[in-house]
């Protein structure tokens, strides 16, 4: 369960600040949320930024044979 710190203390043997926000078990974090050294911290919300996507070039068009003034292969 995500928890947001109130008081400073000890998770999972590890020291927190007020303010950070941590995952614990349900059972710890209720009893933190019980004792008033915590509670329950919002749903994060992600977002996620991608840069714009560029299109492809159109391609070029294939050049024409000029009218009749050029000879195949040479």
């Amino acid at each position: 369960m995500r928890i947001e710190i109130l008081r400073s203390t000890i998770v999972d043997l590890n020291a927190v600040q007020v303010g950070d926000v941590v995952d614990t078990s349900e059972r710890t974090a209720h009893l933190l949320i019980q004792m008033g050294k915590a509670k329950e911290a919002p749903v994060s919300q992600t977002v996620v930024i991608t840069p714009e996507v560029e299109k492809a070039p159109a391609p070029k068009p294939k050049r024409k044979k000029a009218d009749g003034n050029s000879k195949p292969g040479i």
